[in-house]
């Protein structure tokens, strides 16, 4: 029985709903719709149908054909086998130890260049910590140094302030004293009635 398909990639809109199909002149041929196009009978005999089938021609032929190749490229030491046929050949648990060992060599290898680095790395930290700790060292110096000047300034400002106060309060009490022995005078030469 023949079938006819129409193939489309492009969706169109039709009735206010989106199809999968193709426009022409006269209307749109949609991929899905039954009336239009047998895809939706094709579709189910080769996938539902036949699913089966598939699946045993990809497990029975592909695949076979593919592990056979990869199985003989492990007996031939990773060489194909139709380009190496005057070469002895390495049993699979000879190449398997071969292997570990490069992987043992290279993974040794790996260590030792990361023990370098982090040796390396802990080198440059210790030495930003001995850096670090001597400009906090020359700072703390630095600022004690500034304190103590400090210190000596308003010491040296009190010493001057007492001076400056002893001399007012004798200024003052000279003053007060003057001021008493005037009033005394006063008082003298007003009992004398002399008056100025």
């Amino acid at each position: 029985m023949p079938l006819a398909v129409v193939g489309s990639n492009v969706v169109v809109e039709v009735n206010g709903r989106k199809v999968r199909g193709r426009q022409y002149p006269w209307g749109v041929a949609e991929v899905e719709n039954g009336e239009h196009c047998d895809f939706t009978v094709l579709r189910n005999m080769l996938i539902r149908t036949h699913m089966q089938d598939l699946k045993d021609v990809t497990n029975n032929v592909h695949y076979e054909n593919y592990r056979s190749k990869k199985l003989a490229a492990v007996t031939c030491n990773g060489v194909d086998a139709s380009k190496s046929k005057g070469q002895l050949t390495k049993s699979p648990l000879a190449q398997m130890e071969e292997e570990r060992r490069e992987h043992v060599m290279k993974m040794k290898k790996m260590e030792t260049e990361m023990e370098q680095v982090f040796e390396m790395k802990v080198k440059e930290k210790k030495q930003k910590l001995k850096d670090s700790e001597a400009e906090l060292e020359r700072r703390h110096e630095q600022m004690k140094r500034n304190l103590e000047a400090q210190y000596k300034e308003l010491e040296e400002k009190r010493r001057q302030f007492e001076e400056e106060k002893a001399n007012w309060e004798a200024q003052q009490r000279i003053l007060e004293q003057q001021k008493l022995d005037a009033s005394k005078t006063m008082e003298k030469n007003k009992k004398k009635g002399k008056i100025f």
